[in-house]
């Protein structure tokens, strides 16, 4: 059977990391290991990790692809799951996952998620009987599918790669900041590894009320996307990702500059006219609401900002 490494990931918080560690310890197979990789220290969490043999790495490192990469460098499983500390793995994704590399040749698999509140759910099981999408190879037509229909670039908690995969990715990794999902996507289409899309729902996925409710504007967050799309703009250089980067960057700059208020009128107004060209090529609900949030930033920045910050929270939006 092939060996399976979770690496769970912790930034500061550590309300969920139990939860999360619980999860994977009640599934109906057991992992090969955990790995916990997070930035402090906590007796009482320590000693919870330490009772179940667990992998406990300390790191500074504030980005998740350093502590990602740290993760997948003490690891020694065949597939490598994800899964960050407010979220939590259904009873069955573990072997259902095994299952599905067992039968197939993947380099990058995503899952779908159940999306859940603040407040913990009563059980983790989710299964259906919700079929998959396979692809040995990627063009244009399917980038689309994978970003905008299945969303294969959301969720770390939802990803699981290959070993191969892992060890093409690791160097470039350590330098993504916060958009590992993405990156581990794009890499797999780079090095042309199989992809895997599961429509079941084999992720929990936690909606922190904060994140709806707080007015508050964490702009490194934003800083932090822009300059992945920068990076991966620079790292791949994949004619069908290319178009695709290239967008991702004009847009995260549009956002980060306006929640910032440094976008200029004359900056706004060029952005119309380039995600016209993205909304047309790309028809979608997210382009098609960044095309409208640009003119209506070329009027006003502080009432793009406000309106980005109250669809985008009240949609669930904020991780695309």
């Amino acid at each position: 059977m092939l060996r399976s490494t979770v690496i769970v990931t912790a930034y500061k918080r550590k309300a969920f990391i139990k939860d999360a560690i619980k999860s994977i310890m009640e599934n109906s197979l057991g992992p090969t290991e955990i790995i916990v990789v997070k930035n402090f220290k906590d007796s009482e969490i320590d000693s919870f990790l330490g009772a179940y043999h667990i992998k406990n790495i300390y790191t500074d490192n504030e980005t998740l692809g350093g502590k990602i990469s740290l993760g997948i460098s003490q690891s020694s499983g065949d597939i490598l799951f994800f899964l960050e500390d407010d979220d939590l793995f259904s009873k069955n994704k573990i072997r259902e996952v095994v299952h599905k590399f067992s039968e197939y040749d993947i380099g990058f698999y995503h899952n779908d998620q159940e999306i859940f509140s603040d407040k913990a759910i009563g059980s983790y099981s989710s299964i259906d009987n919700r079929g998959f999408v396979y692809y040995s190879d990627i063009d244009s037509q399917k980038l689309k599918k994978l970003l905008f229909k299945f969303k294969a670039g959301f969720n770390v908690s939802s990803i699981v790669i290959s070993r191969d995969l892992a060890m093409r990715c690791i160097d470039l990794l350590r330098n993504v900041k916060i958009t590992v999902d993405t990156f581990l996507l794009f890499c797999a289409i780079e090095n042309k590894l199989p992809i895997m899309i599961d429509f079941r729902r084999l992720t929990h996925y936690r909606l922190l009320t904060s994140q709806s409710g707080n007015k508050d504007v964490n702009l490194s967050l934003f800083r932090m996307q822009y300059e992945d799309a920068l990076y991966f703009k620079r790292i791949f250089t994949s004619k069908v990702l290319k178009d695709f980067i290239e967008m991702s960057v004009i847009q995260r700059e549009l956002i980060y500059k306006m929640l910032s208020k440094e976008i200029s009128r004359r900056e706004a107004l060029i952005d119309v006219i380039t995600n016209l060209k993205y909304s047309l090529k790309y028809p979608n609900k997210w382009n098609f609401f960044l095309q409208g949030l640009s003119l209506m930033a070329a009027f006003s920045a502080e009432k793009g900002r406000s309106f980005y910050l109250k669809k985008v929270r009240s949609n669930s939006m904020l991780s695309v």
